[in-house]
């Protein structure tokens, strides 16, 4: 007995584990584009599927797919991009300024015989909001390493996920000889669900950031708050980060609408809040309820885990990795004892004689 489980095999098999274990913590982030790229690959595959029937070519009905998901993101974000690049302008002329008065509203408004400066350290603000737009220049070529990195990611994304959809057959038949010929068509099926939760979750939240953006938008608009196609861009974007991706969104709003009085700031934040109700108890439990059957609760569990390990990576992919551990949990645990539950409870009438 001893001897069949310590065979060369399983010893490799131990080893390999244990150098992927001590090495995970340093690969985290290419482990999050790979399975970034998984996930697009996953929502991007039906249609790759449907192409390839008609031209009979993964690798150009590949290109193809990618290529109009190009264009059409290009088409849906250039007029948004060209309208906020002309209200960041603005906004970057406008943000010294308004900070000063943001620090002298600190510090001659009173609360109880107080400034609101003796609450909070306000020392450094004007001096920000004066250099601000020199820092802005002087920190240009930080900005500039960060966007050399950002097109880098999206290039090996790009390339992971023509990998992963031209090479599907292969990849996958790779991924089951890690199993025994018994277990090889379960791991196949809860392979194919869980691809299929992930790339629903990609077009949910698609879905819900333009929904969210649009209903910002337009709030922004009503309010008459400045720059309301950036603010609603920004909603939009932040809504890929749960929890705090709406924090983020309305403490913008704030700092760009305060100077137009308290009670439009506070239907700022009353419509806000609104918006958020009806994207998490109407929208997002419609959305992803259709495309992926997952609780709210298994999400927010997900992201608390993967802020905790994962870093920023981890928060945007929480439903798709909260998706896949229920698959694996429901596939492997619970419905297993439910079916030997079932079996165990069937009463077999005696037949009468």
């Amino acid at each position: 007995m001893l001897k069949r489980v310590l065979n060369t095999k399983t010893l490799i098999f131990t080893a390999l584990i244990i150098i992927v274990l001590f090495f995970m913590p340093k690969l985290t982030e290419l482990l999050m584009i790979l399975f970034a790229s998984y996930v697009i690959a996953a929502a991007l595959n039906p249609y790759v599927n449907t192409i390839e029937k008609k031209i009979k070519n993964r690798a150009i009905a590949t290109l193809s797919v990618l290529t109009i998901s190009g264009i059409v993101l290009a088409a849906v974000l250039l007029p948004v991009v060209l309208a906020c690049y002309k209200e960041i302008e603005l906004f970057a002329t406008t943000l010294p300024r308004k900070i000063n008065t943001l620090y002298n509203i600190v510090t001659h408004t009173t609360i109880y015989g107080k400034t609101l400066a003796s609450y909070i350290p306000t020392d450094n603000i004007a001096q920000t909001g004066t250099n601000l737009a020199q820092n802005l220049f002087t920190q240009s070529w930080t900005v500039t390493l960060a966007a050399g990195q950002m097109v880098f990611v999206i290039l090996a994304l790009t390339m992971f996920i023509y990998y992963i959809i031209v090479d599907k057959d292969y990849l996958k038949d790779k991924f089951l000889e890690f199993f025994p010929p018994k277990l090889k068509q379960k791991a196949g099926a809860i392979l194919y669900n869980i691809t299929t939760k992930v790339g629903n979750y990609v077009r949910a939240q698609i879905l819900s950031m333009i929904t969210v953006g649009l209903m910002v938008t337009i709030e922004v608009a009503l309010l008459g708050i400045d720059y309301p196609i950036l603010l609603g861009l920004i909603a939009g974007v932040c809504e890929i980060i749960p929890l705090l991706g709406p924090t983020i969104a309305i403490a913008t709003i704030i700092f760009v609408g305060y100077q137009l009085g308290v009670v439009k700031i506070i239907l700022a934040i009353v419509l806000f809040i609104l918006v958020q109700q009806i994207s998490n108890y109407i929208i997002r439990p419609f959305l992803f309820g259709k495309f992926m059957r997952l609780h709210p609760i298994n999400i927010m569990v997900a992201i608390f885990v993967a802020d905790k390990f994962l870093g920023v990576w981890g928060v945007i992919l929480s439903p798709a990795i909260a998706a896949t551990i229920c698959v694996l949990i429901d596939e492997l645990y619970l419905s297993p004892i439910n079916e030997k539950d079932t079996s165990d409870n069937i009463i077999i009438e005696p037949t009468g004689e």
